[in-house]
C-alpha cells in the first residue's frame, strides 16, 4: 500500500509539530518540521481520496495539534507580509527564490490540513479559544480572494509569461497561494458555522459582527472566484487545478461551501438572535435571490429553506434595531503574541537582515543542497507513481487512456500505450504531473527537458 507517511512514522511526525516564532522561519529546525507537515498533508489528502481510515486527522486531533497549525499559519503569514518585502528591498534580484516559495507553500499545506480536520465536529471541539484566531485568519483570506478577482486576477493568471522577471514570477506565485488559501478558508468557515454551538459565544459574535461572514459570503457568491473564462473556454477550479467544463451551472465544492455557510448562519435562530437585519444587510442578502435558480436548487435542495427566508426578508424589509447584550468577549491572541515577540527582537526589518544570508544566499552549493532536500521532501516521484497507478486503474476499469502518436510508424499491442522518455527515448513509466502529456524515465531527464517543455506545460494548466 502506497504511503507518504508510514504508520510507524505517524506519531513521530505529528508530535514533531511545534510553535515557531517569525525569526525561525526558514531555519534548519523549521525546515525539518516543514518536511513533516508536507508529508502529513499529502498523506491526509490521499487517505481522504481513497476512502481509507483517516489516521492523520485522528492523530492531529487526539494530540491537540490543530491550535499549533493555526499558530504556524499566522507565523508564516506575518513573515510573508511583513518580512519578505524587507528582504526584497535588500536584494531585488535574489539568486534563488525556491526557499521563499517553500515558506508560502508551507502556509497552504497547513490550511489544507485544517480544512480536512475541521470537516469533523471532533476537530472543531479541540480548537477552544483559538477558534477566534482562525475566524480572523479565514475572514481575511476570503476578503483577499475577493480583492484579487475584482482586480482582474483571473485575466492576468490565464496568461503566463515564461520569460517573466524573478520578482514578477514570485508575485504571481504569491497571488496563487493567496487564492488557494482563500478558497480553503471558505470551506473552513462553513465548518465553523456548522459547529458554532460548540464554541464560546465570542465565536458567533466574531463571525457575525467583527467580520460579518453572511455579507462576506454574498460577495464571494457574486464574484464567483472559482470560475474564469479563457481562450480555451469556461474553466472551474476543481481539485486544486483549473479544469475546462461544459456545464456552467454545475456546482463546484467552494461554491457549495459558501452557500452552506450562509444557510447555517441565517437559519440558526440562536446565532441570529442578535444579528440586526438593517437596510444595508437586507439589500446585500437580497442579491442571493438572483442567484438561486432552479438548477442550483436541484443540486442543493437544502437551500430551498434559505430562499424562502430571503423572500420573506425582502417582502418585510428591515427589522427594528436590536439591543446588543452586554458580553465579555474573548480576543484572539496568536497574532498579537507573535507581533509582541517580533517587537522584542527589534522589529520585522531586523529579522529580515538576520535572514539575509539564508533567503538571499548566493552560495551555489548551499542552494543545490537545499533544492535536493526539498525535492525529496515533496515526494514528486511518489506523486507521479500514484498518478500513473490511477491511470492504469482507469484502463483496467474500461476507461482507456488515449494513445498519442508514437511517431515510429509501428502498431502497438491492443490496450497498450507507448510511453517513451522525452529526453532519452527509453520506455518511461512516469509522466509530467502538471500537463500529463509527456513521459520521463527519471527525475533527471525531466529536469534536463524542462527548458523545452516549460512553455507547453504552463499553457496546459
Amino acid at each position: 500500500m502506497v504511503n507518504f507517511v508510514y504508520p510507524e512514522e505517524l506519531y513521530f511526525f505529528v508530535e514533531s509539530i511545534r510553535a515557531f516564532e517569525v525569526r525561525d522561519v526558514g531555519s534548519s529546525k523549521w525546515l525539518e518540521v516543514h518536511e513533516m507537515v508536507i508529508k502529513l498533508s499529502q498523506q491526509a489528502a490521499y487517505e481522504a481520496s481513497q476512502n481509507r481510515e483517516e489516521e492523520v486527522k485522528e492523530f492531529l486531533i487526539s494530540r491537540d495539534k490543530l491550535r499549533l497549525l493555526i499558530h504556524e499559519a499566522f507565523c508564516v503569514n506575518l513573515w510573508k507580509t511583513r518580512v519578505l518585502p524587507h528582504l526584497l528591498e535588500i536584494d531585488p534580484n535574489p539568486q534563488a527564490t525556491f526557499l521563499i516559495y517553500t515558506v508560502m507553500y508551507h502556509e497552504a499545506a497547513l490550511v489544507a490540513l485544517l480544512d480536512m480536520c475541521l470537516y469533523h465536529p471532533s476537530g472543531c471541539e479541540t480548537l477552544q479559544e483559538s477558534v477566534l484566531d482562525l475566524i480572523d485568519y479565514c475572514g481575511h483570506s476570503v476578503a483577499q480572494v475577493i480583492g484579487l478577482v475584482s482586480m482582474g486576477y483571473h485575466e492576468n493568471e490565464s496568461k503566463v509569461d515564461v520569460d517573466e522577471a524573478v520578482l514578477t514570477e514570485l508575485e504571481r506565485q504569491k497571488r496563487n497561494f493567496v487564492y488557494k488559501i482563500g478558497l480553503r478558508s471558505i470551506s473552513i468557515l462553513n465548518y465553523l458555522a456548522d459547529n458554532v454551538s460548540l464554541f464560546h459565544l465570542s465565536a458567533a459574535r466574531r463571525m457575525l459582527f467583527t467580520h460579518d461572514i453572511p455579507w462576506l459570503m454574498v460577495d464571494v457568491l457574486c464574484f464567483r472566484p472559482w470560475q474564469r473564462k479563457t481562450s480555451k473556454g469556461l474553466q472551474k477550479f476543481i481539485d486544486e487545478k483549473w479544469t475546462n467544463v461544459e456545464d456552467a451551472a454545475k456546482i463546484v465544492k467552494p461554491e457549495a461551501q459558501a452557500w452552506f455557510c450562509v444557510h447555517q448562519l441565517l437559519l440558526n435562530p440562536q446565532v441570529m438572535e442578535n444579528y440586526e437585519l438593517n437596510e444595508a444587510r437586507c439589500k446585500q442578502l437580497s442579491k442571493l435571490l438572483g442567484l438561486m435558480h432552479e438548477t442550483l436548487l436541484d443540486q442543493l435542495p437544502v437551500l430551498i429553506g434559505l430562499k424562502q427566508f430571503l423572500s420573506r426578508l425582502t417582502l418585510s424589509g428591515n427589522t427594528t434595531a436590536k439591543l446588543q447584550p452586554l458580553l465579555l468577549e474573548d480576543l484572539p491572541q496568536i497574532q498579537n503574541d507573535l507581533t509582541k515577540e517580533v517587537d522584542r527582537e527589534g522589529g520585522f526589518y531586523q529579522i529580515a537582515q538576520a535572514q539575509d544570508s539564508l533567503f538571499l544566499s548566493r552560495d551555489k552549493k548551499q542552494i543545490c543542497d537545499l533544492a535536493s532536500r526539498l525535492s525529496a521532501a515533496y515526494g514528486t516521484e511518489l506523486l507521479c507513481e500514484l498518478e500513473q497507478n490511477m491511470a492504469d486503474l482507469n484502463v483496467q476499469e474500461g476507461n482507456p487512456v488515449s494513445q498519442p502518436d508514437s511517431g515510429a510508424g509501428g502498431d502497438t499491442a491492443s490496450g497498450e500505450q507507448i510511453k517513451k522518455c522525452a529526453t532519452c527515448l527509453v520506455l518511461a513509466k512516469k509522466m509530467c504531473a502538471n500537463c500529463k502529456k509527456v513521459h520521463y524515465c527519471s527525475r533527471e531527464c525531466q529536469l534536463k527537458d524542462w527548458a523545452n517543455h516549460k512553455t507547453a506545460c504552463l499553457d496546459s494548466s
